[in-house]
């Protein structure tokens, strides 16, 4: 229950900052993209976008929120309140991949209406929002400017990046199935062309996976540069 508070406060702050103004102008801009763009490259452009942008905005999005909390003191209140770290983790991650979702379907929809099968491409949109969001978070951590974290942000997502050139047909190794993009890929893709279901269920698995080690990861993050350094070692 107070998880589900802190969510509908973050939404509620999400939207005070304008990010849901942002997205709507930028949803907007990609359905009219997708419209004029030929007919042949339609699907491909649209799982691409999905993937980039509102997928992925968590990760850029969280940073500018954890250090807007940090220059403004804001995680020194969860020492002296009931809310724990793994619920300020959680309910950010969860408003912002909302977010991701609202954007992703709208755009989807706008352009492929509702002929093809959403389930899995929004299982895909939600788990790759999931995992990206936790990413940046556990960067946003260990940063002090908004400089750094760019910096640190560009190496840690070029390395998640690197399987499009496989979408693209460009450039591909076995190496990429390892990392949670092929999983990403599989599933957006999902809403075009029928999968095997033992695709489905190593893309699930995957981004599952690699979503709980990024959860671990930032939780660690958190510990070790936001509560240590403020003198208490916390729950």
């Amino acid at each position: 229950m107070r998880l589900a508070g802190a969510i509908a406060y973050d939404i509620k702050l999400q939207y005070r900052h304008g990010f849901y103004y942002a997205y709507l102008v930028i949803s907007a801009f990609y359905v009219v993209l997708l419209r004029f763009l030929p007919a042949s490259v339609r699907e491909t452009a649209d799982i691409l976008l999905t993937f980039t942008d509102p997928s992925m905005l968590g990760f850029f999005f969280i940073g500018g929120l954890v250090l807007l909390e940090k220059g403004q003191d804001i995680h020194n209140t969860l020492f002296v309140t009931p809310y724990k770290p793994e619920e300020y983790i959680l309910s950010k991650t969860l408003s912002l991949t909302i977010l991701s979702a609202i954007s992703s379907y709208l755009i989807h929809i706008s352009e492929f209406g509702f002929t093809t099968n959403p389930l899995l491409f929004m299982l895909g949109v939600v788990l790759t929002s999931v995992f990206f969001t936790f990413a940046g978070m556990g960067v946003a951590f260990r940063c002090r400017s908004l400089n750094g974290f760019f910096f640190l942000s560009t190496m840690v997502t070029f390395v998640f990046l690197l399987p499009i050139s496989g979408f693209l047909d460009i450039w591909s190794t076995p190496l990429y199935y390892v990392l949670p993009t092929q999983g990403s890929f599989i599933l957006l893709r999902s809403a075009f062309e029928q999968i095997p279901a033992s695709q489905i269920l190593y893309a699930v698995l995957l981004l599952a996976g690699w979503g709980g080690l990024a959860f671990l990861w930032t939780r660690v993050s958190f510990r070790k540069f936001i509560m240590l350094r403020m003198g208490g070692d916390g729950p």
